[in-house]
Order: C-alpha cells, then structure tokens, then sequence
C-alpha cells in the first residue's frame, strides 16, 4: 500500500515555501490576501485554525504542521494509502493538493473514461473508489490520469503558471512497486556473496 511519506518528498518539492502572488485566487480568504505556504492555501489553513488566519500566521506555519494539514485534509481523507501503486498515490495525491479533491474527482473521473470504466463522481476517492482504481493496469492508470492532468494545465487562461504547473508533473515518473530499485538491496548481497566466491576461486 502507498506511503504518505515517500509521496510528500516529491509534493513538498512541488510545493515550496511561503509566496503571495495577488494573482493566485487560492492566496486569499474572505477577500483578504494572506498567501500559501508549504502548498496550504489560505481557506484550508482559515480551516484548520478555525478563524481567518493573517499572513503572519500563514508566514510562520511551520514544515511539519503544514504536512500535518496536508496528511490529514488531503491524504487520508481520500484513502490514498489504501492505493497499491506508490506513484499512483503520489500523482493523485499532488492533484488534490493543486487542483484541490473535486478537481481531482473530475480528472480521475475522464482518466476512467478514457480506459473504458465508469464510476459514479462522488464515490471515485471514497474507500469503493479506490479499490476500483487498484483494478486498474496501474502503468495506463497512472499515465491516463497524468495526460487528464496535463491537459487541464494546457486549457488553462492562467497561462503564467502553466510552464510550472507542467514542470511539476515531469516530477513524478511511474515506478511499479516491485521496481529494480525496490529489490536492490537484495541484489547488492547476492553480488557481494559472488564476489566472496570469485576471489575465493
């Protein structure tokens, strides 16, 4: 199953520090610009604190509390650990922090489409959801959704940010859980012990 953890290496690249661009309708809260920081938008941290928070509480949200928020609000919420591939997990998982969990809904939803299945919008990140998309050949999942993703990104009339946005998504690659790389460490000690035998030889 997915681990929050080796996924959140890869968002927390995607999503840096604190910025508050006026642009960006996700920096602001009941019309007040307070910024992001850590990827927590501003109406998620008003959420969290339960008030309208201020741009130094938003400056001043620490690493570990915002992959706390994000644990809490984006991963386990939409039972991504309870997906089997690790990339999987990880390509959803920075489309609902991005695109937010409806917009993510939407995208999985066409990614289905394309692969010929069919599920009902609101149950696609619910506990029946995911294990509809654990069904799936994982590799074509992974791409069908990553191609909804990007395609979203190409339409967008927010054209600053698209060559970010896709530069992102080139972060995260497929790697199938049983990868070599998943298996070096078993291959090293195997080499190792041949080498023994050689140089006994």
């Amino acid at each position: 199953m997915a681990d929050f953890k080796k996924s959140q290496q890869i968002v927390g690249i995607n999503e840096g520090g604190y910025q508050k661009d006026p642009r960006d309708s996700g920096n602001y809260y009941k019309g007040q610009l307070i910024g992001t920081n850590w990827g927590i938008s501003a109406p998620v941290l008003a959420s969290f604190l339960g008030r309208v928070p201020s741009k130094s509480d938003m400056q001043n949200l620490s690493r570990e509390t915002a992959e706390q928020i994000l644990k809490q609000n984006f991963w386990l919420k939409n039972h991504l650990n309870d997906l089997k591939n690790q990339s999987v997990a990880t390509l959803i998982y920075d489309g609902v922090v991005n695109h937010g969990t409806n917009g993510m809904r939407v995208l999985i939803n066409k990614a289905i489409e394309v692969m010929g299945g069919s599920i009902n919008y609101y149950e696609i990140l619910s506990l029946k959801g995911i294990k509809y998309l654990n069904r799936f050949n994982q590799k074509s999942l992974f791409y069908a959704i990553k191609k909804a993703r990007s395609n979203k990104y190409k339409k967008s009339k927010q054209t600053l940010y698209i060559t970010g946005w896709l530069n992102r998504l080139k972060r995260i690659r497929y790697y199938a859980n049983n990868s070599l790389s998943a298996l070096w460490p078993y291959a090293s000690i195997f080499l190792g012990v041949v080498g023994i035998f050689l140089l006994v030889l």
